[in-house]
């Protein structure tokens, strides 16, 4: 009877687990504002949104079982101390805020581990234009939003999905925009490039034909004496 009793009784569910200095909820996991320096061991399987915000997480400190978490949707790494676009993360990932960190590099090792991405924030970062890896997007067919704000840009990234519908670059020092590097993206919505250093003569003459979505073009705060030649088509309602 008691070997039957042993064999009936509920085993522990790891889903239901929870690091001690997290807080967890029906798969959300507030592990933020605790001065961590890693991501805590123990993250429940059924997780499906990181909190670990503002604290001193390092990109040694992202575990190499986190990517087994394989219903996580969102992460929220910001202002933490990463200095690399950080790996080991959960394939499914769609939207990763990593805002104020000290991130540099781009890489396509780093991006093809989770290439349904859908929103990516790296605002407040030192990104620069040699810093990104050539072709590092390319898997990431379904990023719809890039933000790239405040970081150390001279021009914009090539090889950027065509799948994206907002990008923002504003605050950095782009001072010249080839045709080449906006050509493909033709379900750009808004382009946000106030207070960069661009002026006419930076601008490629055709550089915004292509883009026949664009709704919003934002360019405050540059050396611009006149609008752009070549603006596309009529889906343009702000300028």
């Amino acid at each position: 009877i008691g070997l039957l009793l042993l064999k009936m009784a509920p085993q522990p569910v790891s889903a239901k687990s929870c690091p001690s200095v997290c807080r967890c909820d029906a798969g959300f996991i507030y592990c933020n504002d605790r001065d961590l320096t890693s991501i805590p061991a123990g993250i429940p399987e059924d997780a499906t949104t990181l909190y670990l915000q503002n604290n001193q997480i390092n990109n040694a400190g992202i575990p190499s079982d986190l990517k087994t978490l394989i219903r996580v949707e969102r992460i929220y790494l910001y202002h933490n101390s990463l200095d690399e676009f950080p790996t080991n993360l959960p394939k499914y990932i769609k939207e990763l805020h990593l805002q104020e960190n000290n991130i540099r590099t781009i890489t396509y090792d780093s991006l093809s581990q989770i290439p349904y991405l859908e929103e990516l924030h790296l605002d407040d970062n030192s990104v620069s234009a040699v810093s990104i890896e050539d072709g590092a997007f390319r898997d990431n067919i379904y990023l719809r939003l890039l933000f790239l704000s405040r970081n150390h840009l001279s021009t914009i990234p090539w090889g950027l999905p065509k799948t994206i519908e907002e990008l923002r670059l504003d605050d950095n020092r782009i001072s010249t925009i080839s045709e080449l590097s906006l050509q493909d993206l033709t379900n750009l919505k808004r382009l946000v490039l106030d207070g960069n250093l661009l002026s006419n003569h930076g601008l490629g003459e055709k550089v915004f034909v292509n883009l026949v979505n664009l709704t919003e073009l934002s360019l405050v705060r540059n050396s611009l004496v006149a609008a752009p030649t070549n603006l596309p088509g009529t889906n343009l309602r702000k300028l």
